[in-house]
């Protein structure tokens, strides 16, 4: 019972949401990423800095929390309708999105200005933080508009 009422409550708000979705993808997968690849850091210079603040095993265990806390917050939103604080949670989850992806990217630019990095992963990383802009004013939209109509101004 539980299980249909998630994938309605998810599959309801689906297309509202398509771009908290799709930044489940790059947080899933840079996880994978460094399970599989313990020694990605090693490979490039344009990684200098990131190993320089913390070791693959910490980005990864950072990243893969990232994808659970917007997980769970995407789960919440769509599964339990009169809980009022699923907007709160959804932008928490962009806010830690955005955190993340551009303490990244400012990694990225470091390494690219002082060791000779690659500036793609720049473009690259700095269009999550776009999209994590666009998911924080999404959800920061809904909770402007539930303020509302509990103040009775909707």
């Amino acid at each position: 019972m539980i299980i249909l009422r998630m994938a309605r409550g998810i599959s309801d708000h689906a297309a509202a949401r398509i771009m908290e979705w799709f930044m489940l993808a790059p947080a899933f997968g840079m996880s994978v990423a460094f399970a599989v690849s313990p020694t990605m850091f090693s490979t490039s210079p344009s990684f200098t800095t990131l190993s320089r603040w913390a070791s693959e095993t910490t980005w990864g265990t950072i990243v893969l929390a990232c994808a659970v806390a917007r997980l769970a917050a995407l789960i919440i939103n769509g599964t339990f309708k009169g809980f009022r604080l699923s907007p709160h949670i959804r932008f928490a989850a962009a806010l830690v999105g955005i955190l993340f992806w551009s303490q990244w990217t400012l990694c990225f630019i470091q390494s690219f200005l002082a060791y000779n990095g690659a500036a793609s992963p720049i473009v690259a990383y700095g269009s999550f933080c776009l999209a994590e802009l666009i998911n924080l004013y999404r959800s920061g939209s809904d909770v402007g508009h539930d303020l509302g109509a509990k103040d009775g101004r909707r």
